[in-house]
C-alpha cells in the first residue's frame, strides 16, 4: 500500500513538473529522468572549497581510490562468473531500483540514496573550487518525480586541467561516501543501544505455533530485552535444536513459551524496534549501504565513472616524484594505464554489468 501511494504521488508530481518544465528549468530525458538546475548548495561549495588543506589531503585520495577500484573490478568479475554458474541467485543481479518497496523500504531508502548522491556531488564541487574550477550549476535529479539526489555541473575548465587534478576532484566523491559510510556505521551501533520495545513483525517455524505478529519480546532465557542490541546479542548465541524460554507481552499480559530452535539455530521470528527508532535504524542502515556501494561502484575504471579519471591520473602521480626510480615507474605505468587502455576496460566492465543485469531478469 505504501509503495503504491508513493508511486502515485511521485507520478502526479512528475506530471505537474513536466507541464511547467520550461518555467522551472527542468531538462527531461526519455520522459522519465529529469535534471532540475538550481543554485542549491553553491554557498556550501564556495565556503568549504576555499580551505587549502583540501589540496594537501586530496593527493592521497588517488592511490586509495585506485586500490578500491581494482578491488571492485575484481569483485564485479567474480560476481558475474558466480552468477553465470549458478553459485548465487539470479535475483542478486537485479538493479537496486527494482528492490524498492520490497527489500528496500521506500522512505528510509530514498532518504539514504539522496544523502549518498548529494554528499558525493558536493564533494566533487568542493574539491573543484579548491582548484579554482568554476561550478556551472547545481540541481536535483528526478526519476518520475522521485528525487534521487543532487548534482554538481563543473565548468569546461575541468576537462582542460592536468590529469592529477582531475583524479583528485573525481576521487573526492567516493571518499566522501566512504566517510559517511563510517559515520553511519558508528551511529547505527549507538542507535542499537537506545531503549525500545522489540516487536515481532512476522513468525516462522518453529516459533509459528507459539508467537504472533505484534507480540513484544520481553525476555529470552532469563535475559530481558530492552534494546535492539540486547536482542542481537541473544539471537547470535542461539544454538541448533535447543529449548529456549521466550516471554512476550500480548494484550498487556506476559506469556511464556518454551521453543525448540531449528537445526539452523533459529527461533523463527522477524523483529523490529517500535516507533521512530525503526525508521532511524533503517535509514542509517541503508545510508551506510548506499554510500559504500556508490563509492566502490564509481571507482570502477570505466567511462563516465570517477574511477576513469582516478586511474588515468595514477601514472602522473608517480611521475611527479623526485625519486628517479618512482618517476621511472610512473613512466612505465603510463604505458599500461592510459586513456586507450581505460576505454577498452570501460567496454569490458559495462558489458559485464549489463550482461549480468539482463541475465538476472530472465
Amino acid at each position: 500500500m505504501e509503495s503504491r501511494l508513493i508511486l502515485i504521488f511521485a507520478i502526479l508530481l512528475w506530471i505537474i513538473m513536466y507541464c511547467i518544465r520550461e518555467k522551472i528549468n527542468l531538462k527531461v530525458y526519455g520522459g522519465v529522468f529529469g535534471i532540475l538546475r538550481t543554485k542549491i548548495g553553491m554557498k556550501v561549495i564556495e565556503k568549504f572549497g576555499k580551505y587549502k588543506f583540501w589540496k594537501k589531503i586530496g593527493v592521497y585520495f588517488i592511490p586509495i581510490c585506485a586500490f578500491l577500484g581494482l578491488y571492485m573490478m575484481i569483485n564485479i568479475i567474480l560476481f558475474a562468473i558466480n552468477l553465470l554458474f549458478g553459485n548465487i541467485p539470479k535475483s542478486a543481479g537485479k538493479p537496486i531500483i527494482f528492490l524498492f518497496g520490497n527489500v528496500i523500504p521506500w522512505i528510509p531508502g530514498l532518504i539514504a540514496l539522496t544523502i549518498a548522491i548529494t554528499v558525493h556531488e558536493l564533494a566533487h564541487g568542493i574539491l573543484a573550487r579548491a582548484y579554482n574550477i568554476n561550478i556551472k550549476s547545481t540541481g536535483l535529479i528526478f526519476l518520475l518525480g522521485i528525487p534521487l539526489g543532487a548534482f554538481v555541473e563543473l565548468d569546461d575548465k575541468f576537462k582542460e586541467t592536468n590529469k592529477k587534478i582531475r583524479g583528485i576532484v573525481a576521487s573526492a566523491g567516493p571518499m566522501a561516501n566512504l566517510f559517511i559510510f563510517v559515520i553511519s556505521i558508528l551511529l547505527l551501533n549507538i542507535s542499537y543501544n537506545i531503549p525500545t520495545e522489540i516487536k515481532i513483525l512476522n513468525v516462522y517455524s518453529p516459533a509459528k505455533e507459539y508467537l504472533k505478529p505484534g507480540d513484544i519480546i520481553y525476555e529470552i532465557n532469563g535475559i530481558k530485552i530492552n534494546s535492539f542490541e540486547d536482542f542481537k546479542e541473544v539471537a547470535n548465541k542461539i544454538e541448533p535444536n535447543k529449548i529456549y524460554n521466550v516471554k512476550v507481552i500480548r494484550d498487556g499480559k506476559i506469556l511464556s513459551f518454551n521453543i525448540k530452535s531449528s537445526p539452523e539455530g533459529k527461533i523463527g521470528i522477524l523483529v523490529s524496534p517500535s516507533g521512530y527508532l525503526s525508521y532511524l535504524l533503517s535509514t542509517l542502515y541503508w545510508t551506510y549501504y548506499f554510500n559504500f556501494l556508490l563509492a566502490l561502484f564509481n571507482l570502477l575504471p570505466a567511462v563516465p565513472l570517477d574511477g576513469f579519471h582516478v586511474w588515468n591520473s595514477l601514472p602522473e602521480l608517480f611521475r611527479e616524484s623526485k625519486n628517479k626510480f618512482i618517476k621511472r615507474f610512473g613512466d612505465i605505468l603510463g604505458w599500461i594505464i592510459n586513456e586507450r587502455t581505460l576505454n577498452s576496460f570501460s567496454m569490458l566492465i559495462w558489458w559485464i554489468i549489463i550482461g549480468s543485469i539482463i541475465y538476472s531478469m530472465f
